[in-house]
């Protein structure tokens, strides 16, 4: 009887262990839903670049809608910048709500290929991603953007941190002659200044570099996320490394969690087994 408790809690400590790895779709929930067609469509997206925004790396959202909104669900992916983590992947009700999806991540070179079901044909994904080096006063980077999907109209919404100047922007060539043509629109919201691009008719597979410069002079995000009574100064910590650190150790966890559980298991069967011809004789 209780050899029969022990191997019952083992087997929901395995099963514990396996939800916490989760961040895989449920295939046994999705596996009727079909794959996105060759030519699915965006209709209209908005891509967000704002360096240093609340972390010491590059803010990023991707959100808009795909075209022929009745072949919804689906399952589809998204190309996101190498090393991106994730804050929100989601898919938008007609009423506006958000419904998080859970993913998974395949490793595809300069980029990690975000797959997701998306039960409505709105998508918003939120994510940290080049992490930028705040001790240099100097600081510049590449934001690549390669379409998944065709886009008929791709807004591109650069924010320049707070407290940065000589803020330039240098849309990369790349043999896409549209992109080198576009003129940045500049405006200013919260105290922000963006610069925008509107691109139109993107294929699919067609990548376009935006190259980011500025100086600053602290390592400060613009925004404070962290609020606290105590006295004395600030340690900024990186809410990217943070979380990238973590993700690791879940892994490291889950492997040597569910290794161990299957030791002791074994080293039970092998004391059980040991233990018969004793009882016999």
């Amino acid at each position: 009887m209780k050899s029969t408790k022990f191997f019952s809690g083992l087997a929901a400590a395995l099963l514990l262990l396996a939800g916490i790895s989760g961040c895989s779709e449920d295939e046994s929930k999705t596996r009727k839903i079909k794959e996105a067609p060759e030519n699915l469509t965006i209709g209209g997206m908005r891509v967000a670049i704002w360096p240093e925004y609340d972390d010491r790396s590059v803010l990023a959202i991707y959100d808009g809608r795909f075209e022929n909104a009745t072949s919804f669900p689906l399952k589809t992916s998204f190309l996101l910048p190498k090393g991106a983590i994730i804050n929100d992947a989601c898919s938008l009700s007609v009423g506006g709500q958000h419904f998080c999806q859970l993913y998974k991540t395949i490793n595809r070179g300069e980029y990690d290929e975000v797959r997701l079901l998306l039960p409505y044909p709105n998508f918003y994904l939120s994510f940290h991603a080049l992490p930028i080096d705040v001790e240099n006063k100097e600081r510049s980077f590449s934001y690549k953007i390669k379409a998944s999907h065709a886009v008929k109209s791709m807004l591109i919404d650069i924010q320049q941190p707070l407290r940065s100047n000589a803020f330039s922007i240098s849309p990369a060539d790349n043999g896409n002659n549209a992109l080198s043509r576009a003129q940045s629109k500049q405006s200013q919201k919260k105290g922000f200044n963006h610069f925008s691009y509107t691109l139109k008719d993107i294929p699919k597979g067609q990548e376009n570099t935006f190259k980011i410069s500025y100086v600053k002079s602290d390592p400060n995000p613009s925004v404070d996320i962290k609020f606290s009574t105590m006295d004395g100064p600030k340690t900024w910590g990186s809410p990217y490394e943070t979380q990238k650190n973590a993700k690791t150790i879940v892994y490291i966890l889950f492997g040597t969690g569910a290794l161990g559980i299957a030791v002791v298991i074994a080293g039970v069967v092998l004391y059980r087994r040991k233990r018969r011809p004793e009882k016999s004789a």
